[in-house]
């Protein structure tokens, strides 16, 4: 494997043949992907003989691809830069939607005959959002001849998609391709087939996974189609490759497995997207010829050489890629290694989020254990309502720092717009929490609207502190409905101006955590760790990140079959285990400081189990890592 650095370019003989490059954090992965795609547009022949012929790039994130398409700048028009789903929508699904018919008949015996586009859900919505169930119900009666009422919950019935992992998985074992649906066992299976039906012919409306598995469909059945996309792409990049899905990693060996070239870029060490489906092994294992070629940029010009050393230490198993820092700009501070609960060690944390350092956790919600005030009873609640949109397309977060579409979110976010608006005297703002229900009406205000509006406020936050989000919400909708306020209402153009909480598709347990909620608890979940410039995030949201100061909280859980002693004793960061994708977890975290790299660990291993561990790594490495240990 040759080493290279980040601004190597590919040379025009080695660009006739797909390759892998293997590059760790700061490696300067997106500044090599960039400057090549710049030179292939400007020089390659394929692309300047033609005003058809492009550069494709495919990357994980919206955000990569806006960065990505930042900084090349004007050479962004000749260049497809977009994530894999985008890539499948416009130019496999879309424009081959006779053949996606025909695959939904010959692989689910599923007829579609409606006309109009089938395409991609609504990010951040359920497939089923503003769908009636009612006629879900009666699509059910009628295709299966039901006579018993039916009454499913849309969110179950939205879960209702196409078994990727099991046909991935027969694929793998060169079985005969299992096509199965799966749902809920509430959901006879008999009614699956029409449910995925109603939503193909009605909603016309692709989960996330499907889009993969049809994409590829339509490409393994189609060579017309993939001659077009050979012809138009001459030229694949595939950023961040360690994360891909089985079935795009299949859909871009189909693409060159001729005549078109791939250049895959990833990082072994961290692929954490297990639960996505990623599979380590397809980046370990990715060869399309015999005369692919292999690249390695050991660079890390993010972190200090501390930090990079220490990394190293975690990822020693990877022999692939051993980093140096090149930056001897960022100071050279030691690590800080906290244990237990102490007071010493919540100072420390305390005075570290104070000063601008960022806290990284496994899930949001253990966030919690980390900001003043919230006690264990609330964390749980956050808990359960994370565990409620896990196995789904909604992400929770996404919804309250982007999105209004949850209904509870939006509800809350009003309720807190309103309180803060209300708490600051500052009327524009007031008006403007009731936009988030419909258009405001400033040709009704009068001062005596505006006395009768602050009267009406104070009621509604009275005590607030002493309640929870739900109650508070629930006042407002109790005074709103009283005599002497009815002509507040008069400031929207809603018809029926309450603030509706749930849907009634939720599920109790969610409800029953979100009307736990205390409005403390409440107001730092949508102010402290839902904001865009939050100090609280999980590793997967900071992944690409880079941050002067970290805190790593995160620890295994029983699932992840380790413990945090074992970890450190032999940190094992590759294979497909549960427990290795930990440690990649770990990594991941670890890697994001530039500066200051904290790590907490409340229990479970001492400080010499890990000076032992630290200390064999120096001495067969020839590497120095300068930790201070705080209990």
């Amino acid at each position: 494997m040759a080493e290279i650095k980040s601004n190597y370019i590919l040379s025009s003989d080695e660009i006739k043949n797909n390759i892998r490059v293997f590059a760790g954090p700061g490696a300067g992965k997106t500044h090599f992907l960039v400057e090549n795609i710049k030179n292939i547009i400007a020089t390659n022949p394929k692309i300047t003989s033609s005003k058809n012929r492009k550069v494709l790039c495919i990357t994980y994130t919206n955000a990569a691809v806006d960065e990505i398409r930042r900084r090349l700048d004007r050479f962004s028009d000749t260049a497809d830069i977009c994530t894999i789903h985008g890539f499948i929508i416009d130019n496999i699904i879309k424009p081959f939607q006779d053949k996606l018919r025909e695959i939904m008949m010959s692989d689910f015996a599923i007829e579609v005959k409606s006309k109009g586009i089938i395409s991609s859900q609504i990010a951040g919505l359920g497939i089923l959002h503003g769908v009636d169930k009612e006629k879900i119900y009666t699509f059910i009666k009628e295709k299966c001849y039901e006579d018993q009422a039916v009454s499913y919950s849309k969110k179950i019935m939205g879960e209702v998609q196409i078994d990727c992992k099991e046909y991935i998985s027969s694929l793998r074992q060169n079985k005969t391709p299992h096509r199965i649906l799966k749902g809920s066992k509430q959901i006879n299976e008999l009614h699956r087939k029409t449910i995925k039906e109603f939503v193909w012919s009605k909603v016309k409306k692709l989960t996330h996974d499907e889009i993969l598995y049809f994409g590829y469909r339509i490409l393994e059945e189609n060579p017309l189609a993939v001659y077009y996309l050979r012809v138009k792409y001459p030229y694949i990049f595939v950023d961040e490759f360690q994360d891909t899905n089985p079935l795009q990693t299949l859909l871009i060996k189909l693409l060159c497995e001729k005549s078109s070239r791939c250049c895959v870029v990833g990082d072994l060490a961290q692929s954490i997207y297990g639960f996505n489906g990623a599979y380590p092994g397809d980046f370990e294992n990715f060869k399309i010829s015999d005369n692919d070629l292999d690249f390695a940029i050991n660079g890390n010009r993010r972190s200090s050489a501390n930090i990079v050393n220490f990394c190293n230490f975690l990822r020693q198993q990877d022999k692939r890629v051993v980093q140096e820092n090149i930056n001897e700009e960022v100071e050279n501070n030691c690590i800080h290694i906290l244990f237990g609960e102490s007071q010493n060690v919540k100072t420390a944390i305390s005075n570290l989020v104070l000063n601008g350092g960022v806290v990284l956790t496994r899930k949001w919600a253990a966030a919690f254990k980390y900001i003043d005030g919230i006690d264990s009873e609330q964390a749980q609640c956050l808990s359960a309502i994370y565990n409620s949109y896990f196995p789904t397309s909604i992400s929770i977060r996404d919804e309250i720092v982007e999105h209004n579409n949850v209904t509870w979110v939006r509800a809350f976010k009003f309720i807190m717009q309103l309180w803060e608006s209300y708490k600051n005297g500052d009327l524009a703002e007031v008006l403007s929490a009731f936009k988030l229900y419909g258009n405001v009406k400033y040709e009704v205000i009068t001062p005596r609207l505006l006395l009768l509006l602050d009267s009406f406020l104070r009621k509604v936050f009275d005590n607030y502190g002493e309640r929870t989000a739900c109650e508070v919400i629930q006042k407002f909708n109790d005074e709103i409905d009283k005599e002497e306020y009815k002509s507040l209402k008069s400031l929207s153009d809603s018809d029926n101006f309450k603030i509706q909480i749930f849907d009634e598709q939720e599920r109790a347990e969610l409800i029953e955590a979100v009307s736990k909620l205390k409005w403390k608890t409440a107001y730092k979940l949508f102010n402290e760790v839902f904001t865009e410039k939050s100090k609280y995030m999980t590793v997967h949201q900071a992944k690409g990140l880079e941050l002067e100061t970290v805190l790593v909280a995160v620890m295994p859980i029983r699932d992840d079959r380790t413990n945090i002693a074992e970890m450190y004793a032999a940190p094992q960061i590759i294979g497909s285990e549960a427990s290795n994708e930990f440690v990649r977890i770990y990594y991941v975290a670890c890697s994001r400081a530039i500066k200051n790299l904290y790590i907490h660990i409340p229990e479970g291993c001492s400080q010499s189990d890990i000076e032992k561990s630290i200390s064999l790594f120096e001495k067969e490495k020839g590497r120095t890592i300068n930790i201070e240990f705080i209990s």
